[in-house]
């Protein structure tokens, strides 16, 4: 299995897309588009018509792809994709939410899961992780986890209207009806209701937000490019 949760860095895209944007809804020019992906899988070497990408639409539809791998019709509208189908790909676009992979070596299935606020609330990656356990026969023993950089909790404000209760333990009350979030945390506490153990976990603790020179950032750009994070089963 092979995975990297890239930053904007070494693409050809110009500003405010600079400069390894893998995004064609954000205005940016379709031949950079494709020239990044073609950068990214020579140089992770993988066919780059092998890499999947979703229409992410922040909810908790999951895509299942067994092998052989069906031909896939567009838009994909899914914020999280199973696979065991080798030499697949499996892409998330990002600019400050949570990109997350799940690898089971046992049963060579993989997960790769898009969390922002609105998929964090739905429970996305709990529900991920017992997909692949109904679909699969995954246990919680073997899967491995990788998390992605996303927007840290001291820059991550919401309103109170959108605020779950059961995160609480994870965030910070600002006053005035607003809270800062730990989308991280609250993922990784949905992870060990699920038992996974702490040192099945991986995290590049990176904030999108504070390190805008590596990550695009949405909070703080608004206007800017989504960097991909890919994993894949190696054939």
């Amino acid at each position: 299995m092979r995975h990297a949760f890239l930053t904007r860095q070494g693409g050809v895209s110009l500003s405010p897309h600079d400069s390894l944007n893998l995004s064609d809804k954000n205005g940016d020019r379709e031949e950079f588009v494709s020239k990044n992906k073609k950068i990214i899988a020579e140089t992770s070497g993988f066919d780059p018509n092998r890499l999947i990408l979703l229409d992410q639409m922040h909810q908790d539809r999951i895509l299942l792809l067994e092998k052989p791998t069906p031909p896939l019709s567009s838009p994909l509208e899914y914020d999280a994709l199973i696979t065991n189908s080798p030499n697949t790909f499996l892409g998330i676009l990002t600019a400050d939410c949570l990109p997350i992979f799940v690898a089971d070596q046992e049963k060579k299935v993989i997960a790769a899961i898009h969390a922002g606020r609105q998929g964090t609330a739905l429970r996305i990656t709990a529900k991920a992780l017992r997909k692949m356990k109904e679909e699969f026969g995954c246990l919680s023993k073997d899967l491995l986890i990788a998390i992605g950089p996303s927007i840290g909790p001291f820059c991550y404000e919401i309103d109170e209207k959108v605020f779950q209760q059961e995160w609480k333990p994870f965030s910070a009350s600002r006053g005035a009806g607003k809270w800062t979030v730990d989308l991280a945390q609250i993922n990784i506490g949905q992870m060990k209701r699920e038992g996974i153990e702490e040192e099945q976990i991986s995290w590049i603790n990176l904030c999108t937000h504070c390190h805008s020179d590596l990550f695009f950032s949405y909070r703080k750009e608004s206007r800017t490019g989504r960097q991909l994070s890919f994993i894949g089963i190696l054939e």
